[in-house]
Formats: C-alpha cells, sequence, structure tokens
C-alpha cells in the first residue's frame, strides 16, 4: 500500500512539474514578443506597453478568440510590413 501511494504521489509530482512548465514556455514567449514589439517601436517602455495593448484591443474587435501570441505576432507582422 505505501508502494502504490508513493508511486501516486510521484506521478502527481512529474505532471505538476510538467504543466507549471508548459505554462512558464508559454508566458516566455508571449514576454520575448512584447520585448521585441518594444525594441521595434522605438518607444518608452510605458508608452510602448500602452500601444501594444491599444493593438491588442483593436486585433481582438476584428479578430476574436485569438490567442494572446497571435495578437502579438500580429503586431510584429504589421510593423515589419509597414517598415517594408
Amino acid at each position: 500500500m505505501n508502494q502504490l501511494f508513493l508511486i501516486m504521489a510521484i506521478i502527481l509530482i512529474l505532471i505538476a512539474i510538467y504543466i507549471y512548465v508548459i505554462k512558464s514556455s508559454k508566458g516566455g514567449k508571449q514576454h520575448a514578443l512584447r520585448q521585441e514589439i518594444r525594441r521595434q517601436l522605438r518607444l518608452p517602455t510605458k508608452l510602448a506597453d500602452e500601444t501594444i495593448e491599444r493593438h491588442i484591443k483593436r486585433l481582438k474587435k476584428h479578430n476574436p478568440n485569438r490567442s494572446e501570441e497571435w495578437y502579438l505576432e500580429k503586431i510584429i507582422y504589421d510593423l515589419e510590413r509597414d517598415r517594408g
């Protein structure tokens, strides 16, 4: 009985670690995308963040139910397109 409990505890710990890693990697990508947008905007951080949020709000209105990453990638795409 103790061995079964130990095995189940290990499995639960591994599942928790897996979920944590998955969530962390998504947040890390969003952070990196936001950093890239700030770099391309060449604005003070606060102003860049306000600009990003304004763009996300507009994109959500026209493209609902997309992921946060999608909106950020779309902003980068639009910035690069406008510069080219």
